[in-house]
């Protein structure tokens, strides 16, 4: 298998975290943004998107980084992706994560930190508070679930703490506002404590 991303997209973080968890023998392939590496034809011919991650695998292409994980998970026996109705829970939780959470994390995100690095101007003030206003509300939902619990899904890991806890890859320099969620910055620290996710975060 070969696995194509970039090492500072939160997206690309999900599936190299869970194929290092799982030890599987990937390939993995990281394309340059500033090169332009995403829209050559070999890699449209793979995901015609031009977005990372995505997965080769024989003549097998997939993309989207929440069904790559699902895949990989489906080359061993784990409880990340475990064949009882946990798996529904954590497929709506990487729905979630879609719909609004990673959304509203990454307009903010744009906003404070991606417009710096990249030198495309000064942050638009009402894109920001519109971001901070979701934020604040589905932040509360996920901030109460894990009131009272380790992960996500109960007390174990699965693929849903990877697909929601990536966008938290930049929370400090993007000063996303999440300081008054104890429970989700307990959960972050928790996931820092698992190796695979710990090493690959950002390096800037």
């Amino acid at each position: 298998m070969k696995l194509y991303v970039n090492h500072l997209s939160p997206n690309s973080r999900k599936v190299t975290s869970v194929a290092n968890h799982l030890k599987l023998d990937c390939d993995i392939e990281t394309l340059d943004f500033a090169k332009g590496e995403n829209r050559a034809p070999e890699f449209l011919a793979i995901n015609p998107n031009g977005k990372l991650p995505a997965l080769q695998d024989g003549d097998f292409n997939l993309w989207e980084s929440n069904a790559i994980m699902g895949y990989l998970c489906s080359k061993v026996d784990t409880d990340l992706w475990p064949k009882t109705n946990a798996r529904y829970d954590i497929s709506r939780w990487m729905n979630w994560e879609l719909a609004h959470w990673g959304r509203w994390i990454s307009s903010y995100g744009f906003e404070t930190f991606l417009k710096g690095m990249f030198g495309l101007g000064e942050p638009d003030e009402a894109a920001m508070a519109e971001a901070a206003g979701f934020i604040s509300r589905f932040g509360k939902v996920l901030d109460d679930h894990l009131s009272d619990k380790s992960f996500l899904v109960g007390d174990t890991l699965t693929i849903a703490d990877f697909a929601v806890g990536s966008h938290l890859s930049y929370r400090i320099p993007a000063k996303l506002p999440l300081d008054d969620f104890k429970n989700i910055l307990a959960w972050e620290a928790r996931l820092l404590e698992v190796p695979a996710w710990r090493d690959s975060a950002p390096k800037m």
